[in-house]
């Protein structure tokens, strides 16, 4: 069966406010618009049938307009529970002027009861439903519910998102995904309920080809693997990242790279030089807190095993420096973790960390057992510009980030650090930019767990 012409607008929700997703200032300074493209949207684009017609708008770096929605047949949208209150609006929007919408996406697949009034729901990852999904349009169905198989779907099958679609210049980096999943278990984490602890992996030649295809269109400069911990499969990664360097090397390192990883990565020396020698700059790592007694009951028992501090001056060691997350709001902390945190972040030389209060996300197991103990919160997980731990979830916890929002320079004492990474990726073009003041505290960063 042939199909249709479809014209498929995908508008990708603004973030809510000044969070971890979007780096304002920071794009303010390098005349970027945002931080990372929409890689979720323009990967589903690559699944849709060749004649139907796609654009793309992301409404955190440009305007949708009467006219974009008045081209479209069917508006595609979805994204995190802090794009939940715009995602609604775009599905409103879409049906003021007579447009079917379409929503998927992890806060979707969470909480699908919030989005009864889209007129299709895509839950899961989109390549177990897709094909469904299009057939079903096909045969003049407007409405409709596909749900995914759980972790489940092949990756290697995944096609080369259509980065075409992209506006480089809007972007800090843009993103590639090389796996999904993670071996551990953190309690607040919602990753391993979308996309399990089996770490799913692509293949070599498959990720070259992605790269091959931003490097055709033109791009060069700072890539993320945009995976939520890319060593989780140790040995697929290690044999990964010799074509990787390889293939950096041969076209004269047009990308440098970042990432996302357990602290685990500074046992294996091996991983740390492969990953230098492919190009790493920079890796983000879930710190959570400096309390083994809180790390241990949020089930982060892999940041106990080891000393903080010392496992990151060793990735360091490696050329690539360290971005750290930090929550706020567990039942065990003491007053004094603050002080811990703001200690930890000095000792350890962490030139950007971010620090977040704990958040029930829909489907985990914080949220299950919270539930269970008649802790939450009616409508807990429809998104809030409050927070729920300054709501009851920790009576204390207000106070603790109260004190470390007071304390903006606890990391501009001078860093000890054992090999400096050289200036790459968004920090070369930082120290490139004219220097230039903000006029005012530095703007609050929340990172919800993940």
């Amino acid at each position: 069966m042939t199909a249709s012409v479809c014209r498929v607008l995908m508008v990708y929700p603004a973030f809510f406010g000044e969070t971890f997703w979007n780096y304002s200032e920071v794009c303010k300074l390098v005349g970027a618009r945002y931080t990372a493209a929409p890689l979720g949207l323009i990967t589903v684009a690559a699944m849709l049938p060749q004649s139907w017609d796609v654009r793309l708008i992301n409404r955190n770096t440009e305007d949708l307009s009467e006219a974009d929605v008045a081209w479209a047949d069917m508006i595609m949208t979805g994204g995190m529970l802090l794009q939940q209150a715009d995602t609604l609006a775009i599905v409103r929007l879409a049906h003021k002027h007579g447009k079917h919408a379409v929503v998927g996406g992890p806060d979707v697949t969470s909480s699908p009861h919030l989005y009864v009034d889209a007129d299709f729901l895509v839950l899961g990852e989109a390549e177990g439903v897709i094909h469904d999904f299009i057939a079903a349009w096909e045969r003049g169905e407007r409405s409709g519910t596909f749900q995914a198989e759980k972790f489940a779907i092949d990756v290697t099958k995944t096609p080369i998102p259509r980065f075409d679609l992209l506006k480089f210049d809007q972007y800090l980096y843009i993103g590639v995904q090389y796996s999904r999943g993670c071996p551990f278990t953190c309690e607040f984490c919602d990753i391993i309920e979308l996309y399990g602890r089996v770490p799913r992996a692509k293949t070599n030649q498959q990720m070259l080809t992605e790269l091959d295809r931003l490097y055709e269109l033109g791009y060069r400069g700072h890539v993320d693997f945009v995976d939520d911990n890319l060593i989780g499969n140790k040995k697929a990664v290690k044999g990964f990242l010799p074509h990787l360097a390889c293939w950096n090397n041969s076209h004269n390192y047009p990308f440098e790279f970042s990432t996302e990883a357990s602290i685990n990565l500074s046992d294996d020396p091996e991983l740390m030089r492969l990953m230098r020698e492919a190009n790493f700059f920079a890796v983000f790592v879930g710190i959570e807190s400096p309390d083994p007694t809180t790390l241990t009951l949020m089930k982060k028992k892999q940041n106990t095993r080891r000393n903080i501090v010392e496992s990151i001056h060793k990735i360091y060691s490696y050329g690539m420096f360290v971005n750290a997350g930090f929550i706020l709001g567990f039942d065990s902390e003491k007053g004094a973790v603050a002080d811990a945190i703001v200690e930890l972040i000095q000792d350890a030389a962490i030139p950007l960390s971010i620090v977040g209060l704990l958040y029930a996300l829909p489907g985990t197991q914080l949220t299950r057992r919270l539930e269970k103990e008649g802790r939450l919160h009616a409508n807990h997980d429809v998104f809030s510009p409050s927070d729920q731990c300054t709501h009851g979830l920790s009576g204390a916890a207000a106070a603790r980030y109260s004190r470390l929002q007071e304390r903006p320079r606890a990391c501009l004492r001078p860093c000890r650090l054992r090999q400096a990474p050289r200036p790459s990726g968004v920090a070369a073009r930082l120290l490139r930019a004219p220097a230039r003041t903000a006029g005012g505290r530095p703007a609050q960063q929340v990172r919800l767990a993940r």
